[in-house]
């Protein structure tokens, strides 16, 4: 059977009037035909008025219909009533048969209902109707918190009635937006013929921007209004019903500030899609001298304009983001686009956000550092990049890097990677320039060669960007008082200069012990027993320092290192350590990288002790005050140094020598001299003797000379 829906007033018949005038406060209640579930009666006209109470409406769910199928309902109805009395406007009238629920709702505190039979059932088994009723707090209102929950009204089985027709007005203080996102939205369907009967309408006022009219199905989505109102309004029919929606606001700030050195900015509700109408302001402020480096991970932006839909202006985006700084608009996005970064230049930058009313994408995210607008580096070594992200170079770069040491040191610049934007019809758009050298394109490796300080500039624009370059710079010739850090042959480990000597001293104020750990260390190797290119380890004391180290598998002491060898452990007791490195020509090798440690010595320790590969070799401790410093000249094509300071180990060994002879020659001199006068002595005694006994004779002849000690003999 066919089931009617008739929305204008239906002329009563001639009933008899015995269920009629029941009044009813709603609560949860029931209402059904006379003699449900049996057959109902006939010449009825019976109704019901339900009240609520005031602010409440009344939701009546009809849980079955079974009557007589007339054509426009004009033999058995039952009808509904805007209002408390039958003169209220109709919502609906409903007969025929219907066993699927369906709610309807007052829009005020009151609905009638009322049932008319004719004088026959024709049919027969028509049971009637039966419907619950309850009321509800009025839908719509007015908002004043800066977020909170709408639902849709709700009859017993959680869906919307018909005849739903609820108005929302959201307001917030005046500096905020507000941001809605509607998490549900299940309503009937869009019908081709008469578009959306039930629907959910959002403006920025009653009267102001419409902000979309949506029904159906949708997936979460959200919306964003220009100014500090929303208006939003629910309206049903009188057919079918669904779940409804719910919707939730919050407040946002139409323009953000961030001041801290680094953070991250991203699109409203990232993570989800962004909202409908956004139009958000994002102002990065660092100190002066500082440049904004911003970094995007991700990017998603609606791409082109779709029909009728006007595209931003003076733009060909959808939705779109700008960038801004003090010297105007860098650059606008939008569409699908791989990670890639964007430097400001001076310290501000300006992010303006639009998205239209048609299709919302991802968003997009970015994280943002503090750059130096001119770097300096002063350290006796550095490796130097352009600001990267994600393995690709920054837009809009122009960064000045300066190198500068002191007592005109000579500093070797290696430029060891280097791709950036081809040249365009022979110019560099994005480019290194060294002097007065301009690069760009792919490049192989370069070298460099300054004296005390140097600078040098990189510059790309807002197009195509490329790995970048790599460099890195060495200084020759130079005292470093640090304790630990890393050293390494000037172009390790991707080029080798020609004819260069660096001597790098390593001084402390007092003997310490110094730990040399020779990581890498790959030069040419011997050429007729003899080191072109070599490594020498010298206390400036005591001479070269023989090193035990493994070469071509086998165990080699040397103090002039060179070839290839596995890494290696000194350990040396000083005040100063010189490492002297001699690059005489081009070789396919790569030089060596070494770390250093310089810690206390042990006050339980005396005896110095050379360490190398598991080798160790004792030498006795001297203190000593500092040996003048070596002096540098530069070589040919680079720094060139000779060390003045000739071994010390044959001299020594020559002076011991010549020492202990002289001592041996004294010593047999000492002796000899002592045995002789020792003789003397005794002779003298005895002569001494015999005279005085021959004085005694003569004096008194009855003395009696001892013959034996006359006869005794001078020694």
């Amino acid at each position: 059977m066919l089931f009617f829906f008739l929305l204008a007033s239906v002329s009563p018949l001639l009933v008899k009037a015995d269920c009629h005038g029941n009044q009813l406060m709603a609560g949860n209640g029931m209402i059904q035909s006379e003699g449900y579930p049996v057959n109902y009666g006939n010449n009825l006209n019976c109704s019901w008025t339900i009240r609520a109470s005031a602010m409440e409406q009344v939701i009546l769910t009809f849980s079955d219909v079974m009557l007589e199928d007339c054509e426009f309902c004009n033999c058995d109805y039952v009808q509904v009533l805007d209002g408390p009395d039958p003169s209220s406007p109709v919502i609906g009238t409903y007969c025929g048969e219907n066993r699927r629920p369906f709610s309807v709702m007052s829009s005020g505190e009151a609905l009638t209902v009322v049932f008319v039979t004719d004088a026959s059932n024709e049919e027969g088994g028509l049971t009637g109707f039966r419907a619950n009723y309850t009321s509800i707090p009025k839908c719509g209102g007015n908002y004043a918190t800066m977020n909170g929950t709408i639902t849709s009204p709700a009859d017993l089985n959680n869906m919307y009635p018909n005849n739903a027709d609820c108005v929302y007005q959201i307001t917030v203080p005046a500096m905020y937006t507000i941001f809605l996102k509607v998490d549900r939205l299940i309503l009937q369907d869009k019908s081709m013929e008469t578009g959306c009967s039930d629907f959910l309408e959002v403006k920025e006022t009653a009267m102001g921007t419409d902000l979309g009219k949506y029904c159906g199905e949708m997936d979460r989505f959200s919306v964003m209004t220009s100014q500090n109102t929303m208006w939003l309004r629910f309206s049903s029919d009188n057919t079918t019903t669904s779940q409804g929606f719910t919707v939730l606001w919050d407040v946002i700030e139409n323009t953000r500030y961030y001041t801290n050195p680094t953070g991250m900015i991203s699109s409203p509700s990232f993570g989800g899609m962004y909202p409908f109408n956004a139009n958000i302001t994002y102002t990065i402020t660092l100190p002066a001298f500082k440049q904004v480096f911003l970094k995007f991970s991700v990017f998603d932006l609606e791409p082109e304009v779709v029909q009728d839909v006007a595209s931003m202006p003076g733009q060909n985006c959808a939705d779109l983001l700008e960038i801004y700084d003090s010297s105007g608009r860098l650059e606008s996005y939008c569409g699908l686009r791989n990670p890639f970064s964007i430097l400001s230049m001076n310290n501000s930058i300006t992010l303006m956000f639009k998205s239209n009313l048609a299709i919302n994408r991802r968003g997009f995210v970015a994280e943002y550092e503090t750059i130096e607008r001119n770097t300096v580096f002063t350290d006796y070594n550095g490796l130097i990049t352009p600001p990267q992200y994600q393995g690709m170079y920054a837009h809009n770069l122009d960064i000045n890097y300066t190198i500068t040491r002191p007592q005109n040191e000579p500093i070797l610049l290696s430029i060891l990677n280097f791709e950036v934007q081809e040249p365009v019809n022979g110019t560099c758009l994005d480019y290194l320039q060294i002097g007065t050298e301009t690069i760009c394109g792919e490049q192989n490796p370069k070298t460099y060669i300054f004296y005390g300080s140097t600078s040098f500039r990189f510059k790309s624009d807002f197009f195509l960007s490329g790995a970048g370059f790599q460099a890195q710079y060495d200084v020759c010739n130079t005292t470093i008082m640090e304790d630990s850090g890393v050293l390494r042959s000037p172009g390790y480990p991707a080029v080798t200069y020609d004819n260069i000597t660096c001597i790098y001293s390593l001084r402390q104020s007092q003997h310490r012990t110094f730990d040399i750990d020779f990581t890498k260390f790959d030069l040419p190797p011997k050429v007729n027993g003899m080191c072109d290119n070599y490594v020498k380890i010298i206390d400036p004391h005591s001479g070269d320092i023989e090193v035990a180290t493994m070469e071509g598998g086998q165990m080699m002491k040397d103090t002039m290192l060179c070839g290839n060898r596995a890494p290696f452990n000194v350990t040396v007791q000083a005040r100063e350590i010189r490492i002297t490195y001699v690059s005489a020509s081009g070789n396919n090798t790569i030089g060596f990288n070494l770390n250093f440690n310089i810690t206390d010595i042990p006050t339980t320790t005396t005896p110095t002790t050379t360490t190398t590969t598991g080798i160790m070799t004792n030498r006795p401790t001297t203190s000593t005050t500092q040996a003048p410093p070596t002096s540098s000249t530069p070589g040919e094509g680079g720094p060139g140094t000779k060390d003045n300071t000739t071994s010390a180990s044959l001299p020594i060994i020559i002076a011991i020598i010549v020492v202990s002879v002289l001592l041996f020659t004294v010593a047999v001199i000492c002796i000899v001299k002592s045995k002789s006068s020792k003789n003397d002595s005794e002779n003298l005694k005895i002569l001494s003797v015999r005279r005085t006994r021959q004085s005694c004779a003569v004096l008194n002849p009855s003395y009696e000379s001892n013959e034996e000690l006359n006869r005794g003999e001078l020694k």
